[in-house]
């Protein structure tokens, strides 16, 4: 095979067709050279751009490939007319010809299916269009980057503003704000109670800090505040080593800035409120006592000037009841420091001896009710009264009455107190009203804001009483 492609002894050079004509070989020679040199040029400019152009696909460079082959051996050939010219290794020509030819062929038929890929390549127009779309967007862009930016300073400046008012508001405040992670270590301290070293609180945990009695509820507290998501508030007494004190705590959870679950508290010192609450309980367990002492005092005298006046017995010895049913009120009140008192202790409160005497006919039917401070004592003295009149004329004068005292809530909110006897007729009302009535039909109803019936039925007494609590009037706005 080399020996049929080397062989030029059976041949002509090509220069003697042009009978070695120094200017039409000198034509021939520039001519195929010049074009040989182009054609290889063409290739190593295809193969730089290729290189550079590192977000062409595969097709694209297949396609630079196949016209890199098909103009390089182009140039070849060209270069071989000038060969033969001199050295007739026409079959060696032949061949590259034919190469040529088979990459020719291959680049035409593959150019209409890569043709496609060649026409999505954007033009000129098209990439410039497209690079002043991108340059007026990043114009875009920087002006809301200023826009930002401005709003960015604007947001610090008044972060800034209302930092220093916050801290101005706390400074030599009684109010503490901690933050705390779902660890319940402290990551924030502004403010610390009890005279504790802020840069020693962050980091460590109530344990560390407070005692143990004093640590576990509040830590308690906090992880359910944690596990519900839901605030809560509570009044908690802190010690530590060197002070102690009371505080108002609110715990409130919060996302903290790596997105994590984590808490914010803030505790207000209420120790001197605490001491003053204690200082007016003192002060009132004495009032209490006082009191107590001048409803005693009132009976004494009441005593003594009656045995200079012809006084009836019974007077004395009613009025000491009601003044008992007074202090029996008194002594409820003064056991809820006067913030009300639980319907049912009053009633008990006043019913103590017929409760102890007959514990089998007495009934008292109803769910807790607190009564404000100003009705417990017309309530009371209501509720003697019947007492007082059960056992002397109503039910439990005789061996088969009974009394049944009854409230509930009305659908409109009131209360409804009932008292009512049966199993005994009832006694005939008074020919004239008296002081007991008075202070069943008119004083009580209207210390309560509402209204009562007393009535006498074939099968007993019963008395219901209305009370709207909601507008209850001042007790000194009530008249004896």
């Amino acid at each position: 095979m080399f020996h049929w492609l080397t062989q030029i002894a059976d041949f002509m050079p090509h220069g003697m067709c042009l009978d070695w004509r120094p200017g039409l070989m000198a034509l021939h020679i520039a001519s195929d050279a010049l074009i040989a040199a182009a054609y290889f040029a063409i290739p190593i400019g295809i193969a730089v751009f290729v290189r550079r152009r590192a977000d062409l696909n595969r097709q694209h460079i297949a396609l630079s490939l196949l016209f890199a082959v098909f103009i390089a051996a182009c140039g070849m050939t060209h270069v071989f007319s000038i060969v033969v010219l001199w050295a007739p290794y026409y079959a060696a020509e032949g061949v590259l010809k034919a190469f040529t030819a088979v990459v020719s062929l291959a680049t035409a038929v593959a150019l209409p299916f890569l043709l496609p890929q060649l026409l999505r390549i954007p033009s000129p127009r098209v990439l410039q269009a497209e690079i002043a779309s991108h340059q007026q967007t990043l114009r875009a862009l920087e002006a809301a980057r200023a826009q930002l930016a401005e709003r960015v300073v604007i947001s610090e400046t008044e972060t800034a503003v209302t930092t220093r008012r916050f801290q101005a508001a706390l400074k030599g405040s009684q109010v503490t704000v901690l933050e705390q992670d779902a660890d319940l270590r402290y990551t924030w301290v502004y403010n610390p109670p009890l005279g504790l070293d802020p840069s020693a609180m962050i980091g460590a945990t109530e344990s560390d800090i407070l005692f143990s009695d004093s640590a576990e509820p509040i830590q308690r507290l906090k992880r359910a505040v944690l596990q519900s998501g839901a605030p809560q508030r509570t009044e908690v007494k802190l010690a530590t080593a060197s002070s102690s004190g009371w505080f108002d705590m609110r715990v409130e959870p919060v996302r903290m800035e790596d997105g994590g679950a984590g808490l914010v508290v803030t505790a207000t010192d209420i120790s001197s409120l605490k001491r003053q609450e204690e200082h007016l309980r003192i002060v009132m367990r004495e009032l209490n006592h006082r009191s107590k002492n001048l409803l005693t005092i009132v009976m004494s005298l009441a005593r003594q000037t009656s045995r200079s006046f012809d006084v009836p017995d019974a007077f004395l010895i009613r009025l000491e009841e009601r003044l008992g049913s007074l202090a029996s009120a008194h002594d409820e009140l003064a056991r809820q420091e006067w913030k009300g008192a639980d319907l049912r202790s009053v009633i008990e409160g006043q019913l103590k001896y017929q409760l102890e005497s007959f514990p089998d006919r007495v009934a008292l039917v109803g769910a807790a009710c607190r009564l404000p401070a100003e009705a417990a004592h017309y309530v009371g003295m209501a509720i003697h009264e019947l007492g007082s009149n059960a056992v002397k004329y109503g039910a439990l004068s005789r061996d088969e009455g009974e009394v049944r005292i009854s409230w509930a809530a009305t659908p409109d909110g009131a209360l409804q107190l009932d008292w009512t006897e049966s199993g005994v007729a009832a006694f005939a009302p008074p020919a004239a009203p008296g002081f007991g009535s008075t202070i069943l039909c008119s004083l009580t109803p209207k210390a309560v804001g509402g209204s009562a019936t007393h009535t006498f039925e074939p099968h007993g007494v019963r008395w219901s009483l209305t009370a709207l609590l909601a507008r209850l009037e001042p007790a000194a706005e009530i008249g004896l």
